[in-house]
């Protein structure tokens, strides 16, 4: 039973170091293999036709590829979205169409059946924050045109759609790895229509390989989640550091513990911003066709799945209480389904603007879906562009402390509360 009240005793057991930047994805500990290791809720990874891939942008362009969009096709993709759903669609010379959404994150069907191109050839339909959308009418409107639905799962690893698993109603379904698990790469390739053929992926370099099982344990050792080897782990990377010439990296600026407005905390790798310019880019080709490295293979499909399920859900029942009776914000989504093993806890935020810049200048868990493709009409009853500028998508994975999830309550009542 999931109860309000508090975070669960994993996240407790996971405590952060004193005054630590929380992690922003999940994180490698000893915590991570606790519990029973297949999960209640199915997952992607035990589609009986799925393929691991190295991101689930990558994902996404291998989807596409195996419905056979190319130059001068449309796709169809949400107005509510982050850039790299649409970055595979361009780099395959094909043509973003991009439609409404309703208030639940559902595609507006109705303008679609006036609006959306005969040229259309594949729907992007997206599971947002992990919390499963129904599917059976996206289907069937796709069906009945002879459009391709390529099922967005990058939010929602667990969990069930209505009569079927997530990933079970595209013909093709997309995810990614590192949103839920403690890996720094990688994405699931699902194929649910029998006449397409899972790719043939080019093997990943011996130096891949060492480099993506280093950042596996760097990312934990970070955050002093790997007890007893915290120190020596952070001290080989240090002197790596100074053993050779770094390339120049964009990061953010240094973080301040969440509860703290005055020390400055170092950035954990994973955190580093990206360049809005290379997140728009075409994406690289080579590495879209790459295989997982067997470091991130083997943590995102062996690790214990329970605890992550248990965590996630307890993490957002505690932020869904503590968010409530505020004029400033509210819960996004106020029920979470029972098949559901949510990504993020959407907040809408009244005034999101200058909080969320200092949300992320002190180092709080957030993120927000304010990079839209250049384009992006304003439509009649679309929510995706308010979403776009209002909703905060606030960590709740299973890595996250009971003091963690106090600064994060802390400092949206602080920067946001009427």
């Amino acid at each position: 039973m999931i109860t309000a009240s508090s975070p669960s005793s994993a996240a407790t057991t996971a405590r952060s170091a004193p005054h630590a930047v929380p992690p922003r994805l999940p994180v490698m500990g000893w915590q991570t293999f606790q519990g029973p290791r297949d999960a209640a809720l199915p997952s992607l990874l035990t589609h009986p036709r799925h393929q691991l891939t190295t991101s689930g942008r990558a994902a996404i362009l291998l989807a596409l590829e195996c419905v056979g969009v190319g130059p001068d096709d449309v796709v169809l993709v949400p107005s509510y979205h982050c850039p790299t759903m649409v970055a595979p669609v361009l780099t395959l010379g094909a043509q973003a169409v991009f439609y409404p959404i309703d208030a639940q994150g559902a595609p507006r069907l109705d303008w679609l059946q006036a609006h959306a191109p005969v040229r259309a050839k594949a729907m992007l339909a997206t599971h947002y924050f992990g919390l499963p959308q129904p599917m059976d009418a996206n289907r069937a409107w796709c069906d009945a045109r002879g459009i391709a639905l390529i099922e967005d799962c990058a939010h929602a690893m667990f969990g069930r759609s209505g009569s079927r698993p997530v990933g079970g109603w595209g013909d093709v379904a997309i995810a990614s790895l590192t949103k839920f698990f403690p890996t720094p790469e990688g994405g699931i390739l699902a194929l649910n229509r029998p006449d397409l053929t899972l790719p043939a992926l080019t093997p990943a370099s011996s130096l891949q390989q060492i480099k993506a099982a280093a950042d596996i344990l760097h990312m934990g050792a970070s955050h002093d989640r790997l007890t007893g080897l915290n120190r020596l782990i952070r001290g080989v990377f240090a002197l790596r550091g100074l053993l050779r010439r770094p390339a120049p990296v964009r990061f953010a600026e240094p973080a301040a513990p969440i509860g703290d407005t005055t020390t400055a905390a170092a950035a954990a790798p994973e955190e580093r911003v990206e360049d809005v310019d290379a997140n728009m880019a075409l994406i690289d080709l080579p590495l879209s066709h790459r295989a997982l490295t067997a470091a991130s293979g083997w943590v995102s499909t062996r690790v214990p799945r329970q605890r992550i399920v248990d965590a996630r859900r307890r993490h957002y029942a505690h932020l869904l209480q503590a968010f409530q009776g505020d004029a400033g914000f509210h819960p996004l989504m106020p029920q979470l389904p029972a098949d559901s093993a949510p990504y993020v806890f959407p907040l809408w935020v009244r005034t999101p603007d200058p909080g969320y810049l200092e949300m992320r200048r002190l180092g709080v868990p957030v993120s927000r879906w304010d990079r839209l493709w250049p384009g992006v009409p304003a439509l009649p009853g679309d929510a995706g562009v308010a979403w776009s500028h209002h909703v905060l998508q606030l960590a709740c994975h299973q890595d996250l402390s009971e003091a963690d999830l106090h600064g994060i309550v802390t400092q949206v009542r602080r920067l946001f509360g009427a």
